[in-house]
């Protein structure tokens, strides 16, 4: 065995390729549709009994009764009752109850722009490979097998070289077509949107109409019990506050059986 030698293999090659690539930009939008339907009503109490029995509703809304469980009241100091995916509200300067249904969905919409680039990659690469032997062919390190591995080295930092003078280069060249892409898939994913949240809103009004629908009896069961409430709170007032007495008062569901002695 002797000292190692080596063999080297210098590489200076000039690069003019032509290239043709097809660019695709992919992008999303997305909103939130809220859709709202409400049925409103007139609450009718008896004219005879005037503002007596409108006050006695609102005692009754805001809890002061047993068995009756306050409404809450929003800052405009309406009366408001969640009956779980409805809501309930009484409005005590109009005398209006306003049952509402609101439904929210996500909506989002994709769009691609596709363009083709032509160009041509050119530049200098030059880098050298180095390969070791040992004249004796000690460990069978000869100069052929040298020679063989610094060509290997050569092949394989070739194409890393063009690769990346290729990526480099392409990069540089379709960067404003990238963005003009993206411009136009997000004005197509717009107008997708668009359509999509028509699509969803018709589908919510008619969920919600069919909920509203659904729900009347339950809603219109809550306010009449409270209406109720009021009759018979301001007949009790009526007769004490003249001097009679309640003889009986009974109450089985939604019917309210009074026996008064004026």
């Amino acid at each position: 065995m002797c000292n190692p030698r080596k063999v080297m293999i210098h590489v200076a090659q000039s690069i003019e390729e032509a290239w043709r690539k097809t660019i695709v930009e992919c992008t999303t939008a997305e909103d939130e549709v809220k859709q709202i339907a409400s049925i409103s009503a007139n609450i009718e109490l008896d004219r005879e009994m005037g503002e007596a029995a409108l006050e006695m509703l609102e005692r009754v809304l805001a809890g002061d009764f047993p068995d009756h469980e306050a409404w809450s009241r929003n800052e405009d100091g309406d009366f408001v009752k969640a009956l779980e995916d409805i809501t309930l509200c009484y409005q005590p300067r109009t005398r209006q109850l306003t049952m509402t249904a609101h439904l929210d969905r996500m909506v989002n919409a994709e769009a691609e722009a596709a363009s083709e680039v032509c160009g041509v990659t050119s530049g200098e690469i030059a880098f050298e490979a180095i390969g070791h032997y040992y004249e004796d062919g000690w460990k069978d390190r000869t100069e052929e097998r040298a020679l063989k591995e610094a060509q290997q080295q050569v092949e394989i930092r070739l194409a890393r070289a063009l690769n990346k003078l290729h990526e480099e280069q392409q990069q540089k060249q379709t960067v404003s077509k990238r963005e003009d892409l993206q411009q136009e898939a997000q004005a197509q994913a717009l107008l997708k949107l668009e359509e999509n949240k028509k699509e969803v809103r018709t589908a919510l009004r008619q969920q919600l109409q069919s909920e509203l629908a659904n729900r009347r009896q339950e809603a219109f069961y809550t306010i009449n019990r409270a209406v109720g409430e009021a009759y018979r709170q301001t007949l009790c007032k009526l007769v004490l506050d003249n001097g009679g007495r309640i003889i009986s008062d009974r109450q089985s569901g939604s019917v309210i059986d009074l026996e008064l002695e004026i």
